[in-house]
């Protein structure tokens, strides 16, 4: 076992994961469960490394699989075990480890464990109790199980694409692979439920998490009218369909921004009295009611834009505020990360790693009173901890593991 494992009693203490997912979805979820004590052993190889070790940010001139800081954010607390499962003899060495687990997570296109011969039958076979759960772009069954893709297709496929952008532009795309933090909370969910199902009968549970359904979740109102009334939304840029003025605005300064949503009539009276400095755009019958401000969308967000295009967001967040005015600044990954909420709850969480440098990363959304969780270890080099996942867990003898080594069954 790694020397840098924490060991204190934590809520899935005695845990085993057998996590041959790759990417986000299964990782972020099986990393979550790692902070909280479980024991995840992240299987890889070298022969097809993970998407996100070829990813940035890394070091400058630092070409090494280890050196994605994005890779390293989703498998802290991690054990870290190569396996090439392209080899014959793979299927031996998965079934022995997952005869010493609990969970088995894999994010392969739909097949691909079958045809090599760790499908949901044999490995249960093996552990009648297992817990394993599917998480593939499209679900295992359907005429599209078969599909490959990645965050944008998976939002275009989804109907999400379709709804983010202007009216009167082409789509856009949330500029990061949006649906798969999505999925990884239905799939997290569906894990704690086979647990608790497992406790209170014994049995295990194959989990089909389609990333495709669990991202309908996001669409909103937009979707159930759709299905109800065939009515289609299309994108509305900023703006809401009930309330108004709702948008963001530009402030002085480069490139700086504020979102500024009025959802009723006292705080539109608010906003109105600052902008106009007096009672005057406050009393306008024009603007007396959400549906009338609705119909006036372009003249009202241009005289927000006039009076927010002068001030700091410093100055527009404290004003606005103030009075009660929902507004934020739209804030740059500088302003979250010296955040004093964040701050206060010590949300960002160091981690000193050997390739990537000292870097900080998100702890979990959530407090667990009795039970908090310590900072994880960094996340494992590939293949970092084969000596104790091969010898000391699956108890290879020197020889055997060697062997295993030199047949490349371990690469």
């Amino acid at each position: 076992m790694r020397e840098d494992r924490v060991d204190a009693l934590r809520v899935f203490e005695g845990l085993r994961i057998a996590d041959f997912a790759w990417v986000g979805v299964g990782p972020n979820a099986t990393m979550q469960m790692a902070f909280h004590g479980a024991e995840v052993i992240r299987i890889e190889s070298s022969l097809k490394p993970d998407t996100f070790r070829s990813g940035g940010p890394r070091p400058a001139g630092v070409n090494s699989l280890d050196a994605s800081a994005y890779f390293a954010k989703f498998n802290r607390g991690k054990l870290g075990m190569a396996l090439n499962l392209q080899h014959p003899r793979a299927v031996e060495v998965a079934k022995r480890l997952v005869a010493v687990s609990d969970i088995v997570t894999e994010s392969f296109a739909p097949g691909f464990l079958n045809r090599i011969g760790l499908g949901w039958e044999e490995l249960r076979a093996v552990k009648p109790d297992l817990i394993m759960a599917s998480m593939s772009m499209e679900g295992q069954t359907g005429p599209h199980a078969g599909f490959r893709g990645f965050g944008l297709t998976l939002q275009a496929t989804a109907g999400v694409t379709g709804l983010t952008g202007w009216p009167d532009r082409q789509p856009v795309g949330t500029g990061v692979a949006y649906t798969d933090w999505i999925a990884t909370h239905v799939a997290i969910i569906a894990l704690l439920a086979a647990l608790d199902h497992r406790r209170r009968t014994g049995e295990g549970q194959y989990i089909d998490v389609s990333q495709l359904e669990a991202s309908s979740l996001v669409l909103d109102a937009a979707l159930i009218d759709a299905l109800n009334t065939g009515r289609a939304q299309s994108a509305l840029g900023n703006r809401d369909l009930r309330y108004a003025p709702h948008g963001v605005f530009p402030c002085a300064g480069e490139d700086r921004w504020c979102a500024i949503a009025v959802t009723n009539e006292e705080q539109w009276r608010a906003l109105a009295r600052i902008i106009s400095e007096g009672e005057e755009l406050a009393d306008d019958s024009r603007y007396a009611s959400a549906a009338l401000r609705l119909a006036a969308q372009d003249e009202l967000e241009a005289l927000i834009c006039a009076w927010t295009a002068e001030r700091s967001v410093e100055e527009i967040e404290a004003t606005l505020q103030a009075v009660g005015v929902p507004a934020h600044r739209v804030a740059t990954m500088r302003d979250a990360h010296e955040d004093a909420q964040l701050a206060q709850r010590e949300h960002w969480w160091g981690s000193e790693h050997p390739v990537v440098g000292d870097v900080s990363y998100e702890s979990p959304a959530w407090r667990f009173s009795d039970t908090p969780p310590p900072r994880p270890p960094h996340s494992p080099l590939l293949g970092q901890d084969n000596e104790y996942v091969y010898r000391d867990l699956l108890g290879y003898g020197e020889e055997e593991f060697t062997e295993l080594l030199i047949d490349g069954v371990v690469q």
